[in-house]
């Protein structure tokens, strides 16, 4: 066994060659130790195929041999590898054309710098002849070979199994169809025995119903021949008599007349004042002022969704416009057309009370109100005079007192009192003595003198006067 080693460097410096000695017929007994450098630093051959190439002697043969490599991990990572020369490496005598290795790894490659391999002859006249090895390629052959192998192993189970399947099923079909022949014959034989069964049903219910038509018409040609004797007999009401008593062919052609019809949804433009045919119109989403003309006020510029009546005659007609909004309550809104020159009132709008009996009403014009218990002018009690508007009371007195203590002006009745005691501050008329005295009015807080008014600690014969008033 020969063994040399060999320094070769990437950067392929021309140095002095190494040289490699076999001859012909040599088998995996020539191992060289290599190592790669680059630019004399060692490479790491970590993760790349390494292959020897090389071309004989004219050019006779070409070896790409990548199964000759062995070492370990430690060994590519010094980039330090062991090569075995197979035998057809050996098989041309004379010197190699050319000789060296690639190392690959994804899309890089790189070769190291060339040497020497001379073969010597042998005296075997059988050594073989020369022939092209390329080991990577001969072990792709063998892997599609053996994939192929496989994929036909694997399609023959696939057939028999379809096979298999497709019998199973053509087993299946076949005890389907079986049934249903049973099913067949089965429902054949019901269906006549049925009809059997019908055909006699019917042959007697026919006898039966052709005596009782028989009877019956005997029964009804008696009673039509009583009630024709009865009607020549009978009192009936003249044309004049029936037209005085039931409705005339005008009247209800009058009263159809009347009958309000839906009249389909109004187009964008038109103008209500021109509605005044009898019948319900539909507003769908047009916008008031624009789209309708002639809307209320209030729903100017708005998008309407409302029904339009129209009720009476050509001449003297009625709108009442319903407006419906998903977000408030339904708006009702009329007007009426009348006059000689008939001409459209302005539209009013109707106030309607929620479900518990309120109503909101925004924007309130009055001249006035009256509320309850408000009275019609001035009431005198004592010498009280009241009055209540809008629920404020007024109330003045002028009297002169005719003993010390409190003075009673008068009492409120009911409707009239506070909810609580008032204090007034009122002037005596005496002209030499200017003193302030209070005025109590007893609201419904005290449980006795309720709605009394009285001068707290009055001077006897003293004339007090004041006008006041409160809300309530």
């Amino acid at each position: 066994m020969s063994h040399k080693t060999l320094n070769l460097d990437l950067a392929k410096t021309p140095i002095l060659k190494s040289i490699v000695y076999g001859r012909i017929g040599d088998e995996d007994m020539q191992t060289v130790t290599v190592n790669i450098t680059s630019r004399d630093t060692p490479v790491d051959l970590t993760g790349f195929t390494i292959t020897f190439e090389g071309i004989t002697s004219g050019g006779q043969t070409k070896v790409f041999d990548v199964d000759g490599i062995s070492s370990t991990a430690t060994g590519l990572k010094a980039g330090t590898f062991d090569y075995t020369f197979p035998n057809m490496a050996f098989a041309v005598a004379g010197n190699y054309e050319i000789a060296y290795f690639s190392i690959v790894k994804g899309d890089k490659r790189d070769t190291t710098g060339e040497f020497d391999i001379i073969v010597d002859g042998n005296a075997d006249i059988d050594a073989p002849l020369a022939e092209t090895i390329i080991t990577e390629y001969n072990k792709l052959v063998k892997e599609l070979h053996k994939i192929t192998d496989k994929y036909i192993s694997d399609s023959d189970a696939k057939f028999a199994d379809l096979n298999q399947k497709i019998a199973d099923l053509q087993t299946k079909i076949t005890q389907y169809q079986n049934t249903v022949k049973n099913t067949a014959d089965t429902a054949v034989s019901t269906i006549n025995t049925t009809k059997d069964s019908a055909v006699s049903t019917i042959n007697s219910t026919k006898d039966s119903a052709v005596s009782t038509v028989n009877s019956t018409t005997s029964s009804a040609v008696k009673t039509i021949n009583d009630a024709l004797e009865e009607f020549k007999a009978g009192d009936f009401y003249t044309k004049a008599e029936a037209d005085a008593k039931f409705a005339t062919i005008q009247s209800l052609t009058d009263l159809s007349n009347r009958v309000i019809a839906n009249k389909g949804n109004l187009a964008s433009g038109t103008d209500l004042d021109n509605v005044i045919d009898i019948g319900t119109y539909r507003i769908g989403g047009l916008t008031g002022g624009t789209d309708i003309i002639n809307v209320p006020s209030e729903r100017s510029g708005i998008t309407i969704y409302a029904y339009l009546t129209v009720s009476g005659t050509t001449t003297s007609v009625v709108q009442e416009l319903i407006v419906y909004d998903s977000k408030t309550v339904s708006q009702i809104y009329s007007r009426s057309r009348s006059g000689s020159t008939p001409t459209f009132s302005p539209w009013s709008k109707t106030v309607m009370a929620d479900d518990s009996g309120k109503v909101t009403m925004k924007d309130l014009v009055a001249s006035s109100i009256t509320l309850p218990n408000d009275t019609d002018g001035w009431v005198t009690l004592q010498n009280l005079h009241y009055k209540k508007k809008n629920g404020l009371v007024s109330f003045w007195f002028d009297f002169t007192t005719t003993a010390a203590g409190t003075a009673v002006v008068g009492t409120f009745p009911d409707g009239f009192i506070p909810p609580n005691d008032v204090m007034f501050v009122i002037v005596n008329w005496t002209t030499t003595t200017a003193s302030s005295k209070v005025l109590q009015l007893t609201g419904l807080n005290s449980s006795t003198n309720t709605g009394l008014v009285g001068i707290l600690n009055a001077v006897a014969n003293t004339r007090y006067t004041g006008h006041f008033t409160f809300s309530i």
